[in-house]
């Protein structure tokens, strides 16, 4: 990931010391329009939090939902789909007649389910063999019913393989970031681990701070800067990785109290890229932490251990254990 360049702002902050122009964003993408009452700009899922609106049907995007949709959301939609399709076509049959078929006699169901197993049959081309269609009409139909069939089963087999060779990072992030000693100061620390156990190499991770601010005139905007952390990169991740930003003098945290971090709406944004092996694809992942989210004097406690057989052993649930200072 590349260290991004952006134009340093004119004014300076009232909130905060100043800092290199390197590390000062004039807009990460968000604006720099204050609003009270904001919600955070990024979900601790990594989705931004951000509401669209559009006329029409411009937002749907069918395709592209029903790769990224949860698995659950994905088959319910797709047995829905399957039923109502099959519903359709077994009221076609209905409209042309149940008697332009042929074995509906004896098979102990009501014409409604008999057509629609019929119409299940066609699109799935099964073809049992005890039911067919008789006449034109219901020859059309089952045309019908058998070419939708291929172009549905061909758009949900593209789906599912869509879904399944996504490139998608499963990184754990502590639900808390911590203020705790460290070495003769202060760090503002936070740790990450992958919960897949895939590889994943190369990483390079960004943490970015915002903070409403105002200037000699008195006009509040939004201001972000990059945060100096100890270690941007990791050539792998087998274990969980703390991340820590001290706070020093150039750190715009010296000056800060909780209160004040509450006060001037204080926001951490984390940005997370690396190489996924299985894939073989970069993978990139958000998320942040806001001001009641930062926990003061405290430390993470450990999260990994060894056996007696000397192995290492991770313990992922306990990437967001701390104990109070």
């Amino acid at each position: 990931m590349a260290k991004r360049k952006f134009i340093p702002q004119a004014n300076r902050d009232a909130s905060g010391p100043s800092d290199d122009d390197e590390n000062r964003h004039e807009d990460l993408g968000f604006s720099s329009i204050v609003s009270k009452n904001r919600e955070r700009y990024i979900n601790k899922d990594g989705t931004f939090n951000v509401v669209r609106t559009s006329r029409g049907f411009g937002e749907l995007h069918l395709y592209q939902w029903l790769v990224v949709v949860s698995w659950s959301k994905f088959f319910l939609i797709t047995m829905v789909f399957y039923f109502v399709i099959n519903c359709i076509f077994a009221s076609l049959y209905l409209v042309n007649g149940i008697e332009h078929m042929t074995g509906v006699k004896g098979d102990g169901l009501t014409p409604f389910w008999t057509a629609f197993f019929f119409s299940v049959q066609t699109l799935t081309t099964v073809g049992y063999g005890s039911l067919s269609p008789v006449g034109f009409g219901a020859n059309l139909i089952a045309a019908m019913g058998a070419l939708t069939g291929l172009m549905t089963f061909a758009l949900g087999t593209g789906l599912l393989f869509a879904r399944f060779s996504k490139p998608r990072a499963d990184i754990g992030f502590s639900f808390n970031a911590l203020i705790t000693p460290y070495l003769s100061g202060n760090a503002l620390m936070f740790r990450l681990v992958n919960k897949r156990r895939n590889m994943l190499t190369n990483l390079r991770i960004e943490v970015i701070s915002t903070w409403i601010s105002e200037d000699e005139h008195g006009h509040e905007t939004r201001e972000y800067r990059n945060l100096n952390i100890d270690r941007e990169e990791l050539t792998m991740l087998p274990l969980s990785w703390t991340i820590v930003h001290r706070i020093n003098r150039a750190s715009p945290l010296s000056v800060w109290s909780e209160e004040t971090c509450k006060n001037i709406d204080l926001e951490i944004i984390v940005i997370l890229e690396g190489y996924d092996d299985t894939f073989a694809n970069i993978i990139r992942t958000h998320t942040s932490y806001k001001y009641d989210e930062i926990v003061w004097n405290a430390k993470f406690n450990p999260m990994f251990c060894f056996d007696e057989n000397g192995h290492s052993v991770l313990e992922i649930d306990k990437v967001n254990d701390y104990t109070l200072l």
